[in-house]
């Protein structure tokens, strides 16, 4: 292949990023009071929350994680504009873009960096929505006026989930309307760089307690980077009904359409001239989803309850990239079905409290992807054909030693059966995976929590990951796994603190890696191991202020082999996050978020031998006004990156860098009535 290593990894990232996708609506449970224990916010004390995340009915201070809940009011109150600029200034949720445009955008948690995508569960509504290849789901197309809360929790869950949920899990819960009260919202948004979204959204009840929510949004940017700009609109509604004796049944659908740029990486000199430019003004794309989710729980007897869900959902994307001596135009429709039942019983043994829950995941997936490209004058093309099903089957018991000591055990097994067709033929295959886990609770008082919990997890190879750059599909690829254990403790005290702190290690056994000289991904010979230490410390008090600072801690390295202690790339040691907010007079609040990310290695750097990407610290300021004159009106006006510090949040062998946002400017207008 004639073309240089930076387009081969950066670009087809980009390629498999914007091609790739679905996405599924999910699971509507019944709502519960919200709440952030951990999270460096400074909302006020903190009543008990169900986490749908957990699968079982718990709250927050029930689960033996690090739990992290983002309410709406925190979300409205900062003035965030998207799902991703919510999730970005959280600590120790480091943003991987590797086509520099928000739509293509990977959360990373826990020292994965490069190969963060996969390793995140992300849910909305208890529901997934990674893709079966290596494309962020596009976060995007989530209405940021129709979430209630964001739940995150740190830590693997595959016991619970299944693949994906390597590191933790991401949970997404929208707006479906369990107030009676009719209400409507609309809001404007303009900032930098030609940037304008509209919003308008409706909920309430009918006659026969029947909850609907609607809501249509519209987003347009420029984009900081020549060729970064971005236009969207979406539709989203739901309706629910329950009943008295706890049964519950809901419905929903989405549709997204989309289109935007890549810009592209530049080098270091270019990105010193100038990081806005752009080194692929031609290269776009563009694609729809939609999907439907049907959802419904039911008490069986005294002390069972059952809850099933099924999903379906269709994305079409396109993707071109045009440069010198090549183009190439990627056209990919995925289709995915889920069905995901389970029980929860609860009961007493030998007078001890026991909750038990069953669970089954069938789910199925395809993927139609089909490229022409042209190289050096000679055209090419190539078909895939990709179908994955999955089946698996879990089991999480609860068992009370004392009132306030438990003991949680967890098994899952999946069976995944692949088939790829393409030009070179048609392969199957089958993988089993099982994962364990085993966790103490003790919590002394109301408030305060402490635990220690052991798991086995796994990540089966996508699509891309099996067939790789090279079209021919690597069967002996297998499923990385690994161990963790990881202790930590919570507490809430006088009254307006909340401290917590988490201790972690990992170890994994076949990480999947891209090796750029056979253009193939392998599993690595070496076994890897990530340490951790998450913090988080809060203050707040009604109509007053408050402060919140969270710092992660994380020690990512290989631990045998030729690359024996050396950093894993596009990992941070550090990452400190403090939020600040103080009331100045009535209805009127200044607001703040400082974030420091230290240096890290560049991307597919296993050797630790290309220039580090260099640390940087942003500073971030808002006022808010709630005039008393008018209820429900909320003006926010604020400025991103204040001192315009130019700094790049990926980049690959130190020569291909992704620039961050400089110095961005917002007005934003909410009322709701």
């Amino acid at each position: 292949m004639s073309l240089s290593y930076r387009f081969t990894a950066a670009t087809f990232a980009a390629c498999l990023a914007a091609t790739g996708g679905l996405t599924t609506l999910g699971q509507t449970t019944p709502e519960a009071p919200e709440s952030s224990p951990t999270a460096p916010s400074v909302s006020n004390a903190i009543p008990p929350i169900i986490v749908q995340a957990s699968r079982t009915g718990r709250t927050a201070s029930e689960m033996p994680a690090n739990v992290q809940v983002i309410t709406s009011e925190e979300i409205a109150r900062t003035g965030y504009q998207n799902v991703i600029d919510v999730l970005q200034k959280q600590a120790g949720l480091p943003v991987k873009n590797f086509s520099d445009n928000p739509a293509t955008a990977t959360i990373a948690l826990r020292g994965f960096g490069e190969s963060a995508h996969g390793r995140v569960l992300i849910l909305l509504n208890g529901e997934r929505l990674n893709n079966p290849d290596m494309s962020a789901p596009n976060l995007m197309r989530i209405p940021l006026h129709a979430v209630k809360r964001i739940e995150v929790i740190r830590g693997p869950q595959t016991v619970l989930y299944g693949d994906f949920a390597e590191t933790g899990v991401i949970n997404i819960i929208t707006d479906t309307s369990v107030e009676a009260a009719p209400v409507t919202t609309v809001s404007a948004t303009v900032g930098s760089y030609d940037t304008y979204a509209a919003h308008i959204s409706k909920s309430g009840a009918f006659e026969d307690g029947v909850t609907y929510y609607a809501g249509a949004d519209w987003d347009k940017t420029g984009g900081y980077r020549d060729n970064g700009d971005y236009t969207s609109w979406s539709l989203d509604a739901a309706v629910a009904k329950r009943w008295e004796k706890g049964q519950h049944l809901s419905l929903s659908t989405f549709y997204h359409d989309s289109e935007y740029g890549l810009p592209g990486t530049l080098t270091w000199r270019q990105f010193k001239n100038d990081p806005r430019q752009t080194t692929t003004p031609n290269d776009r794309a563009w694609f729809e989803t939609w999907g439907l989710n049907l959802g419904g729980g039911t008490p069986i007897g005294d002390n069972g309850t059952i809850d099933a869900n099924l999903s379906a959902s269709r994305r079409e994307a396109e993707a071109r990239f045009v440069g010198t001596g090549y183009s190439i135009k990627n056209e990919n429709e995925i289709d995915a079905f889920a069905f995901t039942p389970r029980y929860t019983h609860n009961s007493d043994i030998a007078n001890h409290a026991n909750r038990l829950t069953l669970g089954t995941d069938l789910r199925y997936e395809t993927s139609d992807i089909y490229s022409r490209s042209i190289y050096s004058g000679m055209p090419s093309a190539t078909a895939w054909d990709f179908d994955r099903s999955a089946l698996s089957a879990y089991a999480q018991d609860e068992f009370f030693l004392t009132e306030s000591l438990s003991l949680t055990l967890g098994a899952r097994a999946e069976r995944i059966h692949n088939r790829i067709a393409s030009n070179a033929g048609t392969t199957s295959y089958s993988q089993t995976e099982k994962a364990y886990e085993a966790a103490l609770l003790y919590r002394p008082v109301e408030n305060a929590k402490l635990f220690a919990r052991a798991s086995r997890y796994y990540h089966a190879p996508f699509i891309d990951e099996t067939v790789g750059w090279s079209g021919i599909p690597n069967t002996s690829l297998t499923p990385e796994t690994g161990y963790c254990l990881e202790t930590g403790a919570e507490m809430t005290f006088l009254t307006e603190w909340t401290a917590g702190i988490t201790l972690y290690e990992m170890r994994s056994s076949d990480e999947i890696y891209y090796n750029p000289v056979t253009y193939m991904n392998l599993n690595a010979p070496d076994d890897t191991r990530r340490r951790g230490v998450e913090t988080a410390l809060r203050w707040s008090r009604e109509r007053v202020g408050g402060f919140g600072i969270a710092y992660d801690l994380v020690d990512s390295r290989f631990t045998e082999g030729i690359y024996k202690d050396n950093d894993m790339p596009l990992t941070p040691d550090h990452m400190l996050t403090v939020n600040g907010e103080v009331y100045i007079l009535s209805g009127l609040a200044a607001l703040g978020t400082a974030r420091y990310v230290s240096s890290q290695t560049s991307g597919s750097d296993f050797a630790n031998q290309a220039a580090k990407l260099d640390d940087y610290a942003t500073l971030d300021l808002a006022l808010r006004y709630e005039p008393e004159f008018l209820k429900g009106l909320r003006l926010i006006g604020g400025v991103d990156n204040v001192f315009d510090k130019e700094y790049a949040y990926c980049g690959f062998y130190g020569s291909s860098y992704y620039p961050a946002n400089g110095r961005t400017w917002k007005l934003c207008a909410a009322y709701t009535f």
